[in-house]
């Protein structure tokens, strides 16, 4: 039997006690360093926190680019809410999706100083109240309090370029306010994407920021529900439309800027040299009643029809001929990527990122701004020749439908989950690779 050394503690029971290793008081610290450097480091984040800012509940343009941003995200890596003002199309969109809204009630579309003091107020309650990881912010009011927004509240900021409201169409003080105010405001996000590459080489122009600073990530369509077969004809009758009449479409919000006149100028000699074409605006707005008076003074009353907002674009689409899209000014013009895709040859204006769709003369017909006489030159040529109308929609349709060109939905909140990732690992706010992610069934 071994001996017992007397210096040594015993149990009760007779036994020796071990002493503790001479180390081991060393190997505790350690191991208590190791905890402590572990709490330190951030947790993987299981879902990122991401509010969208947008100003108008309008689901056209880039309300419905937001949506879709919103609807396609991975949601097992990402929650997505909408900050907005209420009462809207976009409003309900969003809800009926299951994402988070919350009303701005001071959200407005002009320049009112005091309201937008308020809705700032309003979008840093927000933020704070809701701990979001991550805030994307749209246009250029939206884009200007959302980024001012994160600067507050320390938030990282990604924002998306829709198109800048320094245009021809602004006053020159207005035109030199929104440009010092986007310069300013450029320097207070971590990452802007631009939905074409015109509105790139503008911002650079502009002294906004340099090429290299933004990504071009094109603004997406839903591309399955432009593809799915339409009956043309149960279409034309549920809307009141002829079988044999030729119908040009202009799908756009009814509001300045979008060449509604123009259009309505173009088209009178178009009622008188064809009289089986017809007229149809397909949107909402401020600008309804002017409108309607101006087609009355034209003598167009019965050659114009007004569908006000249509939730069934893919479908009305179908039933129509040639799709038109005069504006003044356009970040890119996803109303012409629908029309596209349906099929349907496109006559537009030479600005902003539409000549990034569409190809003059190949899938369409591009004019220039505030030019009804070329318009109508535009316009007859596709009345005239249904062989041409058709040779165009073909072409539109294969170019939008190729995966090359990335104006899938899918692919564009594929392209904006990179920035978001990016700008997040930058920030030290989650690791940059797939094992950072906390994992989800």
């Amino acid at each position: 039997m071994a001996s017992l050394n007397r210096n040594q503690p015993t149990s009760p029971e007779g036994s020796p006690v071990r002493r503790p290793a001479a180390d081991g008081w060393r190997v505790r610290q350690r191991g208590k360093q190791r905890w402590r450097a572990l709490a330190r480091r951030p947790a993987p984040v299981a879902r990122v926190r991401v509010l969208h800012v947008h100003v108008l509940p309008a689901p056209y343009g880039s309300g419905l680019n937001t949506f879709l941003s919103m609807r396609y995200l991975d949601r097992r890596r990402y929650e997505p809410a909408l900050a907005c003002a209420p009462g809207g199309a976009l409003e309900d969109m969003v809800r009926a999706e299951g994402f988070g809204f919350h009303a701005i009630e001071n959200f407005v579309r002009p320049i009112d100083p005091r309201r937008d003091s308020r809705a700032l107020v309003e979008l840093v309650r927000c933020i704070r109240r809701g701990n979001y990881d991550l805030i994307h912010t749209h246009n250029s009011k939206g884009g200007f309090l959302g980024r001012l927004a994160g600067k507050i509240t320390r938030v990282p900021v990604v924002h998306t370029v829709h198109g800048f409201a320094f245009h021809d169409a602004e006053s020159r003080w207005k035109r030199t306010l929104y440009r010092q105010v986007e310069r300013r405001a450029a320097r207070w996000c971590d990452a802007m994407i631009a939905i074409s590459t015109p509105l790139i080489r503008w911002a650079e122009r502009e002294r906004v920021a340099p090429s290299d600073a933004f990504v071009r990530i094109p603004s997406g369509i839903e591309l399955e529900h432009f593809s799915t077969r339409v009956n043309r004809d149960a279409v034309r009758d549920e809307l009141g439309i002829k079988r044999d009449e030729s119908i040009v479409i202009e799908v756009a919000k009814l509001w300045e800027g979008k060449g509604h006149e123009t259009l309505l100028e173009s088209f009178a000699p178009l009622a008188r040299s064809h009289p089986n074409a017809r007229l149809v605006f397909a949107g909402e707005g401020p600008l309804e009643g002017r409108l309607r008076e101006r087609a009355d003074a034209l003598g167009l009353r019965d050659r114009v029809l007004f569908l006000g907002h249509r939730d069934d674009i893919e479908r009305v689409l179908a039933a129509c001929d040639i799709a038109a899209l005069p504006s003044e000014f356009e970040g890119m013009g996803r109303v012409v990527l629908e029309a596209m895709a349906r099929g349907l040859p496109v006559v537009a204006t030479d600005v902003g990122g539409i000549p990034d769709l569409v190809r003059d003369g190949q899938t369409g017909i591009l004019v220039p701004p505030r030019d009804p006489r070329a318009l109508t030159g535009a316009l007859g040529r596709l009345l005239d020749d249904a062989c041409l109308r058709e040779r165009f929609g073909i072409a539109a349709r294969d170019a939008i439908r190729s995966d090359r060109t990335g104006f899938n939905a899918r692919q564009m909140a594929a392209r904006i989950e990179e920035v978001y990732r990016g700008v997040l690992a930058r920030r030290g706010l989650m690791p940059s690779g797939e094992a950072g992610w906390a994992q989800v069934p």
